[in-house]
């Protein structure tokens, strides 16, 4: 049998191997005992996100929950304990290329998603899922991830300006009306292709008098390459007449490109539904961003193709450009 390293050169490879090991283990082991969170920085957290927050030292982490006994009503007249996971929450840790790190998560009722989203992107915030919550009879509930990475007031000025955002909403909202009323489905539909085609420059088709459109993109999954009737693509699809029309569909994205899209999408007043994943190990990863919008399918149109600008960096959005 073969030593697993030649002799003289191996014996120094293999040193050489075991010190880049013993590297790593002491910057892991020194950034956690670097990790924690100085009681100065948890009170400023509490100071500019308004909660009151705990102080994991083992983790070095410092996490601010924010129950929502309002959006958690089940049966029109009991509370559902914030226990069940029903809360917004944020959680700080100190960082090594950045002061701090955050993570969080936003509990929404329907119509404070996207204005949600909005903000949170302006306020530098990266968000990064999103997705149903209700498992109870009453309001349904809405979970928005998000993440950053700068200075601990920053991000817990960034935090707080989602939060305002919500009680902005719910000030000005109907209150007997807690979510986003979705366009109902046309029992019709007759959209005529030839302009939507020549905007978007894709090539769709109609069937039952609804249009459908989809560009793939490829992966490579448990080693085998899939694209489009895979489930790799970007598709959308106008129901509904040629003067008010109903799109739907799905962008696929890569976590890079993510926020350029979701910035993309609330610039031109497009509802933001999911982001999620379809598969798991995937290369590169894509996450699938679920949309609608209502309009004349001419300027539904418009809106998705300079989405799909946007997103192959032809143009950059606009952030002068207000919903």
């Amino acid at each position: 049998m073969s030593a697993p390293f030649p002799p003289r050169r191996g014996e120094a490879v293999k040193r050489l191997y075991e010190f880049s090991n013993l590297a790593i283990a002491m910057v892991f082991f020194t950034s956690a005992a670097d990790a924690a969170v100085s009681q100065q920085a948890r009170a400023l957290i509490d100071h500019l996100t308004g909660g009151k927050g705990t102080y994991a030292a083992d983790d070095g982490v410092y996490r601010v929950t924010f129950p929502r006994e309002g959006a958690t009503i089940a049966q029109g007249y009991q509370n559902l304990s914030p226990n069940l996971g029903l809360n917004s929450w944020s959680a700080f840790t100190s960082a090594i290329h950045h002061e701090a790190i955050l993570t969080g998560q936003f509990l929404l009722l329907e119509d404070e998603v996207n204005p949600v989203i909005t903000v949170a992107l302006d306020a530098g915030l990266d968000v990064t899922g999103l997705a149903a919550s209700s498992v109870f009879e009453g309001p349904r509930l809405q979970t928005l991830d998000v993440t950053g990475t700068g200075t601990f007031q920053g991000l817990a000025s960034a935090f707080r300006k989602g939060l305002d955002e919500i009680r902005r909403v719910r000030r000005t909202a109907n209150p007997r009306l807690t979510k986003v009323v979705i366009p109902a489905v046309p029992l019709e539909s007759a959209i005529d292709a030839g302009p939507l085609v020549a905007i978007l420059s894709m090539r769709g088709g109609v069937v039952g008098g609804v249009y459908k459109a989809a560009i793939g993109s490829r992966a490579i999954l448990h080693g085998e390459v899939i694209g489009r009737e895979m489930g790799m693509s970007t598709w959308v699809s106008f129901a509904g007449t040629n003067d008010r029309a109903l799109a739907s569909g799905e962008f696929v994205e890569t976590p890079d490109g993510l926020k350029v899209l979701l910035r993309a999408l609330r610039a031109k007043g497009v509802n933001i539904v999911s982001i999620r994943n379809h598969t798991l190990g995937e290369h590169p990863q894509f996450v699938f961003v679920r949309f609608w919008g209502q309009d004349s399918a001419l300027e539904l149109a418009k809106k998705i193709r300079s989405v799909l600008h946007t997103q192959v960096g032809a143009m950059a959005p606009n952030p002068r450009e207000k919903i």
